[in-house]
């Protein structure tokens, strides 16, 4: 639709470019023949022909100007007419194309789907942080049925599910991933903390056994680190969730989220400065 118009748009003003100096007004009574020929008439005055000659003469040049005239007329009626139907032409090559536009359907598609596009974009603003995630499930899910080998999709189910609070879910996601490619740190530090948070944020057995083999493996694992520190910080721990979180932040490793480490260090400072008060 835009391009229409702007394409309409165009036209019109290469349209007013071509048929409007046509229609600038034009001294249509001036006429340089006659003039011309009252020129001539004189020269021969001044010859001193015979009167007879000269009235002769006279009628003569009258005659060639009386047919002159009518000829200026009909030229003159034939270049306004002309002007005219230019400017009847240009109006009808305007409306024409803009009138067959408007009756076609694809005018209506083009406004349903302006419609329909307007409608998404306010449903994804409106859309809670729920809502989005949902729909972050489905499209992970859509991909692992193209590919169920993917262990990164499998990974990156399991953070989804945990954002949904979906812990059972995010644990066989990781399971998946773990028995497509073996163990690892990470892994194991992922599936700790999706058992700690199914548990209410209680330490058992069986999350303790998932940090100790992760920590074997790797003593820096960020996921590892990062649920020991919400454990110390929970347990009003503040030095030990210091400790840890600075650990993270000493390990260098590219999945850490300084930002978001640091703020929990300057309200454990906080905390642990009004408790040794």
């Amino acid at each position: 639709m835009t391009i229409f118009i702007l394409g309409l748009l165009i036209f019109s003003i290469i349209g007013l470019l071509i048929f409007v100096p046509f229609g600038q007004k034009i001294d249509w009574q001036k006429n340089y023949r006659q003039q011309e020929n009252i020129r001539l008439y004189q020269q021969q005055v001044q010859h001193n022909i015979a009167p007879e000659l000269a009235d002769e003469f006279a009628q003569r040049l009258l005659a060639d100007e009386k047919q002159l005239q009518k000829q200026d007329r009909s030229q003159l009626l034939m270049s306004k007419s002309a002007v005219g139907f230019s400017f009847i032409l240009f109006f009808l090559l305007l409306l024409l194309p803009s009138a067959y536009y408007f009756s076609l359907n694809r005018f209506t598609h083009a406004q349903q789907g302006e419609q329909m596009i307007l409608a998404r974009e306010q449903e994804l603003a409106q859309a809670t942080t729920e809502q989005k995630n949902d729909d972050y499930i489905t499209r992970i899910q859509n991909r692992l049925r193209q590919d169920p080998n993917n262990i990164e999709h499998w990974v990156e189910l399991g953070k989804a599910y945990m954002l949904s609070n979906e812990f059972s879910n995010a644990l066989i996601a990781y399971s998946n991933a773990e028995r497509l490619g073996g163990s690892s740190p990470a892994l194991l530090g992922l599936a700790a903390t999706a058992l700690y948070y199914q548990n209410g944020q209680k330490m058992n057995a069986d999350i303790q056994k998932l940090i100790d083999a992760a920590l074997q493996q790797d003593p820096q694992e960020v996921s590892i680190l990062s649920l020991q520190a919400g454990e110390a910080f929970l347990k009003a721990d503040y030095a030990l969730a210091l400790s840890l979180w600075q650990k993270i932040l000493d390990s260098g490793k590219s999945n850490v989220e300084r930002r978001s480490i640091i703020q929990n260090m300057q309200m454990a400072e906080v905390l642990q400065q009004a408790k040794s008060q």
